[in-house]
């Protein structure tokens, strides 16, 4: 008996202890759930009684520099479902199938999910909208969002860009200033009960989105309305796979049009490829051709190199290496002062300028101007152009250069690098945005003009600019003229290697007087004929330019307010300062009217170019070389030509002007001669000239 109660009691201990134990779990649990989950479990509750959806802001206008609109956000009705209160899925989702751009399976699932509420489709149109809702159909509402609009279509379509349904910048402006353009979402939520009802006095939140803020371009619609026209006809002229044109403001760095073909209509840009969404202007790179000489030029003028007397000798062709280089004329130009090589824009003249300048100081003005790197626009995608590496160049490619071939650069970076000519010898930083304002009008931020760096001096810049005026009043760029206007500018025409289509470009400054538009023509992949820019590209500029003078009524040329530049006729001999220091040397060329460059430094001059006796022009420049430098004498040596013919009168006539002394044995025409032909000699050289 003993044993069976100590057993009984034994029994009894371990159900107390099991149940003191369960008491302490459950009272545990209790604690941890009322305590430690509290936050989580009042959550998961309000999320069961509370629906909230995001509320998108309207997006930001985009302007025109004239406060014209460019992009709206127009209101639009987007579906939603809220599932728990739907009370027929299968039902719903037949009839919505009908009207929404979702199949029946596809809206049943989604609103039998278990969620308290979801977009079903976002910005329908407005007859659809009335369609759902003359079924009042139970647990479909809607809710209004904005939807982006462009007012213009295809205009500036590529500047514009556009954004996607969710309120974000895809391409162009829309995705460069989407942090001003999108605004702040919103929030709503009510209160229902679990039968999808509303709960009286329950909660209600909704806190309003922020509308984004407008942006002001730079852009005027009517210029680019007109070089969009012009670009248009110009492709329908001549077959060509596309083309570029920008025209800037060249005094405050200011793109007042952009236009760019093929393009596309933002509002419904998925009907096109994505290729033609691509800003052309700044994301291709092109052969500039001759376009590029305005570089060459303004660094040689800036370095001092080369000055308007300077006389240079075209054969037709120029050996530099293993290369020949050709000139467009068949026989060359003979006999030409610089100011008629640019003129005639000679490709062996502008080698033997390019051969003065240098590849050191011809690369430092390439990065100057910012070829090979991004001028940092407010545009997505801009290219940095093609620039060989310093340490890939050799002759032939320094050689090629000079006139734009074997560099690629973007129809931004040459429209910049001429504007940077056209302000007096400053880069700046390309602007096509002028300012942000809030939805009240407010500014919130103004872009203006940032100079990068000054590329050249005020004094190049202006003769750069006359010299590009002398190019359309008596060179390749004709048929830019317009009357009563003074312009500046240049023609390029670039083969492509393998194929025969070439790039045609025309950049031009109006008017000279005064600089107030820099315009750039260029068609890509022209393979009709003729593909030469000054038939094709030139007359582009002149339709452009006469439509923006008028519209901007830019004043007529001002004649006597014209840069001119002037061949000084009168001459002295080049005395022999061969041993005087440079401070002596410099004096005493000044004195008689000659500029002085010196090549290096150092305590007394050891060589001259050109030589002492030669008869110059007063105002042509005397190199004076030292110890260290006497390995760039050759770069400013002169073109020998072939006298072989030519009659003793002629062979003088011809020497004499290059600056060469002649001397003659036997008598009739010239039948050998030394230095042979094609080589380079200093001025004031003498070639002795067989007669027979």
């Amino acid at each position: 008996m003993g044993q069976s109660n100590l057993i009984i009691k034994n029994r009894i201990i371990v159900l107390f202890v099991f149940l003191v134990a369960l008491l302490i779990a459950i009272f545990a649990r209790l604690f941890f759930i009322q305590v430690g989950q509290t936050g989580a479990l009042g959550q998961m509750a309000s999320d069961q009684r509370l629906r909230m959806l995001q509320l998108e802001p309207k997006r930001g206008l985009i302007y025109d520099r004239m406060g014209r609109e460019l992009a709206i956000s127009a209101g639009a009705e987007t579906v939603i479902a809220f599932p728990p209160e739907i009370e027929n899925p299968e039902q719903t989702a037949r009839e919505l199938a009908g009207v929404l751009n979702f199949s029946y399976n596809e809206i049943l699932r989604r609103i039998t999910q278990p969620r308290a509420a979801i977009y079903l489709e976002r910005m329908i149109d407005q007859e659809r909208a009335q369609t759902i809702r003359n079924w009042n159909l139970p647990g479909i509402s809607f809710i209004e969002e904005s939807k982006r609009f462009y007012p213009q279509g295809e205009l500036a379509s590529q500047i514009i860009g556009f954004a996607g349904i969710d309120n974000h910048g895809l391409e162009g402006i829309e995705v460069s200033m989407d942090h001003y353009l999108q605004g702040q979402p919103g929030r709503m939520s009510t209160e229902r009960d679990g039968l999808g009802q509303d709960i009286p006095h329950g909660i209600e939140r909704f806190i309003p989105p922020k509308d984004g803020h407008d942006v002001f371009l730079t852009i005027d619609q009517v210029i680019q309305y007109i070089a969009e026209r012009e670009l248009e006809n110009a492709l329908e002229q001549n077959e060509a796979k596309g083309g570029s044109v920008i025209v800037l403001d060249p005094g405050r760095g200011e793109i007042l049009a952009m236009a760019n073909q093929p393009t596309f209509d933002p509002n419904n840009f998925q009907a096109y490829p994505s290729s033609s969404w691509r800003n052309a202007a700044i994301t291709n790179s092109f052969e500039p051709g001759s376009t590029f000489k305005i570089i060459t030029m303004a660094s040689a003028l800036d370095e001092g190199v080369v000055n308007l007397e300077d006389i240079f000798f075209d054969p037709g062709r120029i050996r530099v290496g293993p290369e020949t280089i050709s000139c467009w004329r068949d026989g060359g130009h003979g006999v030409l002062n610089f100011i008629e090589v640019v003129e005639s824009s000679c490709n062996p003249g502008f080698v033997q300028i390019g051969n003065r300048l240098g590849l050191d100081n011809f690369y430092k003005y390439i990065q100057a101007f910012n070829f090979g790197n991004r001028l940092g626009i407010d545009l997505p995608g801009e290219a940095r152009g093609l620039v060989y590496d310093y340490s890939d160049l050799g002759p032939v490619e320094m050689a090629t250069m000079t006139f734009g071939h074997g560099i690629a650069v973007t129809p931004l970076q040459m429209a910049m690098a001429t504007g940077a000519i056209a302000n007096g010898g400053f880069l700046l930083e390309p602007r096509i945005v002028k300012e942000v304002r809030d939805e009240e009008g407010k500014l919130v931020e103004s872009f203006g003009p940032k100079v990068l760096r000054q590329v050249v001096s005020e004094e190049t810049a202006d003769l750069t600019l006359a010299l590009l005026a002398s190019v359309v009043d008596s060179g390749t760029g004709a048929r830019a003229q317009i009357p009563g206007y003074e312009i500046g500018g240049k023609t390029g025409t670039a083969k492509h290697y393998g194929k025969e289509a070439y790039d045609s470009s025309f950049v031009g400054v109006i008017p000279i007087d005064n600089p107030q538009l820099v315009i750039l023509v260029v068609l890509y992949e022209v393979t009709s004929y003729p593909y030469y820019a000054g038939e094709i590209a030139a007359p582009v500029f002149r339709e452009i330019a006469q439509d923006a003078i008028r519209y901007l009524e830019i004043r007529p040329t001002i004649t006597e307010d014209i840069p001119q530049v002037e061949i000084k006729t009168q001459k002295a001999t080049v005395p022999d300062i061969k041993g005087l220091s440079p401070e002596r040397a410099m004096e005493k060329l000044r004195e008689m009217g000659f500029n002085v460059k010196f090549e290096g430094m150092g305590e007394l001059v050891t060589e001259q170019v050109p030589k002492p006796g030669t008869s110059l022009a007063r105002g042509s420049t005397v190199v004076l070389f030292f110890q260290d430098t006497l390995n760039r004498m050759e770069s400013y040596y002169t073109f020998v030509p072939n006298l072989r013919g030519y009659t003793r009168e002629r062979v003088e006539s011809i020497l004499g002007s290059l600056g060469f002394k002649a001397s003659f044995s036997g008598s009739g025409t010239a039948h050998s001669q030394d230095p042979q032909a094609g080589s380079f000699k200093p001025q004031g050289e003498e070639i002795k000239v067989q007669l027979r």
